[in-house]
């Protein structure tokens, strides 16, 4: 007997339908990381940590910054739906100026970072490989931003198979690149930690070309991006700015969370850093599926609130809550039973495995708390409620968990600390307030959908992007 209604099976293939090619995505994504993690591990602990606080640093940035980016995709989005595709070119070609913009920044930023990990009090032997692979990725930054504005634009004309195909090539490539850099071939003798910078940074030039190709010869190159050369308009620039930014913030808060814990951790040695390096690795990975639905489940709700089928949202809201949870705790139980196996994949320090292995005993409960949270913001996202969430993430991340982390990593008073362990405890424990908080945000927000339908509200992403559009008429 089928005890499973078929309007909710229905609505599980819908979204597998979705999340499935974004698995993919983000997992090669996540494996461009991984590969440094692991082919640097080989190398030795000292590289991985040093490869490891640089990719801490990195990521943040970026993430806040490209995430400006994502302006592209909604204004691209809605030029496309009115059949006005000529125009999506000038915007992506003004996108374009403020990608260059944000490169600049982000290049000097990552060739002045010593004297912050001094003043943080970083591990001394992490600091020069560290320094040196932000100096070698800073050369690809340019590219990674060009390839993010053009891939937004496929994804803005309902395109999302070619920045699937690129990703899955690029990792393809960087696998060996990476291994020849680090370890050497031939006469070669290999650069170490500062290898992985410099084969990533290619491969961020890899992207850009694959993307220019895509966009040359498929229906996107209608939108005449690369026809012609416009000078900066400083009121579109400043418009895609004003409503990418919130997005981009909302991503750096989370993220932020983690890469400072890493920076914090890099105070208690490299072995130290390397082996929270390692299950940060692998719980990103478990991490993957989740994160995917959540991004799923964004579509959908948008779709159904937008035609104000408030009975399907509540549908998707239950399938992607209950099959998230489901993955996660599979995930849990995997790293508890093989997490001695798993963490010999990424070092052959013996200090470095026996601490990464206690992680993931914390890895596993983080899984939960992590696909809870991740969910609901996406399908808070689908309702165009993304202020609040920002709020709830920032006050469980930051307010308490980080506090929480630190305290107990380094102790007060008479109390000496407990080590890398007990950052992870502050990271459980600001992931478990945020499960909570975005969980009942949610549960108002789906008691009160009819409030988020487009006719009797407009979001601030949604104004701003109608004030790009008009201001291209």
């Amino acid at each position: 007997m089928n005890f499973i209604p078929i309007s909710y099976m229905r609505e599980f293939r819908r979204l597998g339908t979705l999340t499935a090619p974004l698995v993919v995505t983000q997992i090669s994504q996540m494996g461009m990381t991984v590969v440094d993690v692991v082919i640097t591990g080989r190398y030795g602990y000292v590289d991985q940590a040093g490869v490891g606080l640089g990719t801490s640093l990195f990521w943040p940035i970026m993430l806040l910054l490209t995430g400006t980016l994502m302006a592209v995709t909604p204004t691209v989005a809605q030029l496309n739906g009115a059949r006005r595709i000529a125009e999506t070119g000038f915007v992506v070609r003004q996108a374009l100026w403020l990608a260059l913009l944000l490169a600049i920044v982000i290049v000097i930023a990552l060739n002045n970072v010593e004297p912050l990990y001094r003043f943080i009090g970083v591990d001394e032997v992490a600091i020069p490989i560290s320094v040196s692979y932000l100096q070698a990725v800073s050369f690809g930054v340019p590219a990674l931003l060009f390839y993010f504005v053009l891939k937004n634009l496929c994804e803005g004309m309902g395109m999302t198979v070619p920045s699937m195909i690129i990703l899955i090539s690029a990792l393809t490539i960087k696998i060996p690149l990476t291994y020849a850099l680090v370890f050497g071939i031939g006469e070669f003798a290999g650069l170490g930690g500062v290898g992985c910078g410099i084969a990533t940074a290619i491969i961020m030039w890899f992207q850009l070309l694959c993307v220019v190709i895509a966009i040359s010869i498929t229906r996107i190159r209608h939108s005449g991006v690369f026809t012609r050369l416009d000078s900066p308009n400083f009121g579109v620039i400043g418009k895609l700015t004003k409503l990418g930014f919130p997005i981009g913030l909302t991503i750096f808060v989370e993220v932020s969370f983690f890469s400072f814990a890493g920076l914090m951790i890099g105070k208690l040695g490299a072995q130290a850093t390397a082996s929270h390096q390692i299950a940060m690795s692998i719980g990103g990975l478990g991490f993957m599926i989740p994160l995917a639905l959540g991004m799923a489940s964004t579509i959908r709700v948008g779709t159904n609130v937008g035609a104000a089928r408030f009975h399907v949202v509540r549908r998707t809201v239950g399938v992607a809550s209950v099959v998230a949870l489901m993955i996660a705790v599979l995930v849990a139980l995997i790293l508890l039973a093989l997490r001695h196996q798993i963490v010999t994949l990424y070092s052959e320090d013996p200090v470095v495995l026996a601490l990464a292995a206690q992680l993931l005993l914390l890895c596993a409960l983080f899984q939960v708390f992590d696909a809870s949270q991740v969910v609901s913001v996406g399908v808070l996202r689908g309702f165009k409620d993304t202020t609040v969430p920002m709020v709830l993430a920032t006050i469980s991340y930051w307010a308490l968990g980080m506090p929480v982390g630190f305290l107990l990593a380094f102790g007060i008073g008479n109390f000496n600390g407990i080590g890398v362990i007990g950052f992870w405890y502050g990271l459980v424990f600001g992931l478990f307030i945020a499960a909570i908080l975005q969980f009942v945000r949610l549960r108002w927000v789906t008691k009160n959908a009819s409030k988020f339908a487009p006719s009797t509200t407009t979001s601030r992403i949604q104004k701003g992007t109608l004030e790009i559009v008009k201001s291209l008429s």
